[in-house]
């Protein structure tokens, strides 16, 4: 009897698998795209077998979902579903869930958001071991329940760390481990903190970083060994050791950026450093232009390879491909141009203008989709080393305001959120 219910009990075991295959497969959903700038941070999509030109008026729309907020965070997707924060009521953060067909399963708020300068939801939700992890315009760090939306639990930094907010709100997307919260604090000796990902009860602080914030994403790498959370404050750029928090190197902005550049963007770093063979890049606005940056294999010193103040990438960020790196530079806060770097030199490859226009980007499959923010121009442009050449073009005319929010590509399907309205397009061939 035993070995017939066994053998019954593996077949329902198996034909639930086959099932699931099927559910799955029908449905398009086989990659996830779980924080800010995929699962990697880099920003590059392993989609394949996408459209390489599209029709007049842009790619067809799968669906559009309206009322999710006013924001210029974008979309995680994990687990079959889509997270997406937004503001409401003026004050009021929401998380959304949505299904990957657009039908929004429901919208809980997670508490106060930043309203002042260009307010608007900034944090995209990490999505992790059945939670969503966002960090407020305000500083607060937000733990929700990824199937009923509840708020599991909250810490404000700010009031926890003594920091100080920054001129236009906390924009961090957090990092998130198998047991810890990663973000900036901009305390004293709390430049950075983790946190208890199940209860959000401190687990260590920088006890030798006492910076204020800058508006920075991190990223955590393994160098020779090492884990290290890489982030940009205020002053410096630094990597910190994700097992007790201690700083292991540290870089004064004054050493890389250029020292000429226009003092407003002294501390504006706003994009998620890159990390590659032992280096890291970063980059921002304001004439400070970029550079490259060695990391000694022990974690003690940083050696700068090279600085380019023509990539000067003011929030849109910056992938790289094939040894290149791709992005917009800043000429004012509402125009610029797009250029290409050479990984290896920090040689300028090309530089052209877009109708003045720059924006944000991401890559897939040989292509990189590019949104302009003042225009709402959306271009598919060759990862080409040689020219900026678009294939493609449309223009974003719904929502409101600017045209901030980073587009994402995933399982043949264009992201795009322009303020209360997000679509979803339909690129795979």
């Amino acid at each position: 009897m035993i070995p017939v219910l066994l053998r019954d009990i593996c077949m329902v075991r198996n034909y639930f698998v086959f099932v699931c295959i099927l559910v799955f497969a029908g449905s398009g959903f086989c990659g996830e795209w779980g924080q800010w700038h995929g699962p990697r941070r880099d920003n590059l999509s392993a989609d394949t077998g996408l459209i390489t030109s599209w029709p007049d008026g842009g790619p067809s729309v799968v669906w559009s979902v309206e009322g999710i907020g006013k924001g210029f965070s974008t979309v995680s997707v994990a687990v079959g579903y889509i997270y997406i924060t937004g503001i409401i009521n003026k004050k009021e953060g929401v998380l959304s869930k949505i299904g990957l067909d657009g039908n929004v399963v429901w919208r809980k708020p997670y508490g106060a958001e930043w309203y002042r300068n260009y307010g608007s939801s900034r944090s995209t939700p990490t999505i992790n071991d059945g939670c969503a992890y966002l960090m407020t315009g305000l500083g607060e760090v937000v733990c929700l329940d990824i199937e009923t939306g509840e708020k599991k639990w909250a810490v404000n930094t700010f009031d926890k760390y003594g920091g100080k907010k920054p001129y236009f709100g906390v924009a961090e997307s957090v990092f998130v481990d198998d047991t810890k919260v990663y973000c900036m604090a901009g305390g004293k000796n709390a430049s950075v903190v983790a946190l208890d990902k199940k209860n959000g009860q401190e687990v260590w602080t920088t006890k030798e970083l006492s910076e204020k914030i800058s508006y920075c994403s991190p990223i955590v790498i393994d160098h020779y060994g090492k884990k290290q959370l890489v982030t940009v404050l205020a002053e410096s750029l630094v990597g910190i050791d994700i097992a007790d928090g201690g700083v292991l190197w540290k870089c004064g902005k004054k050493s890389f950026y250029n020292p000429d550049g226009d003092r407003r963007g002294s501390n504006c770093d706003t994009n998620t450093p890159i990390y590659k063979d032992g280096c890291v890049f970063v980059s921002t606005g304001y004439e400070q232009g970029c550079a490259k940056m060695r990391i000694s294999k022990d974690s003690r010193t940083v050696t700068v390879v090279w600085r380019n103040f023509e990539l000067d990438n003011h929030h849109g960020g910056i992938v790289l491909v094939d040894g290149k790196l791709y992005g917009a530079g800043w000429d004012g806060n509402t125009k610029g141009e797009w250029l290409c770097v050479d990984w290896e030199s920090g040689e300028t490859l090309y530089t052209y203008s877009w109708d003045r226009n720059k924006g944000s980007l991401t890559y897939a499959d040989g292509m990189l989709y590019c949104y302009a923010e003042k225009t709402g121009n959306f271009a598919l442009v060759k990862a080409d080393p040689a020219k900026f050449d678009i294939v493609s073009s449309f223009t974003v005319k719904y929502g409101e305001d600017e045209h901030w929010a980073h587009p994402v590509v995933l399982d043949g399907r264009l992201y795009v959120r322009h303020g209360d309205m997000l679509k979803a397009y339909d690129v795979k061939k």
